[in-house]
């Protein structure tokens, strides 16, 4: 499971990364130091089609609160806009995504 990740590390600096494994995520934050800003599952998770909707939602609502506070690179903004986009077409959320921001 890929985990988009934003954190303020030891030295204050605040950093972000694509993630793909949770152990590389764990040993990055692992200091107490360390402040985690977001930590967002690129992975919708839920039982029922509005359950699922709704979690791809806030997902998109975290990504759009953390996007300004870091500098991605753009590898990671085409990667993390196609989870959107393939998810967003999946549960009807296109529309949505585009009228804010999110693709």
């Amino acid at each position: 499971m890929k985990i988009l990740g934003v954190y303020k590390d030891t030295d204050r600096k605040i950093k972000n990364n694509i993630y793909y494994l949770y152990e590389l995520w764990l040993r990055d934050t692992f200091s107490p130091a360390t402040e985690i800003i977001a930590q967002i599952p690129l992975k919708v998770s839920g039982k029922t089609y509005q359950e699922k909707q709704e979690d791809l939602r806030q997902k998109a609502i975290e990504y759009q609160d953390t996007f300004n506070h870091v500098s991605w690179s753009y590898s990671e903004i085409v990667e993390i806009n196609d989870f959107f986009y393939k998810n967003g077409k999946r549960y009807g959320l296109l529309r949505e995504f585009k009228e804010n921001g999110i693709l």
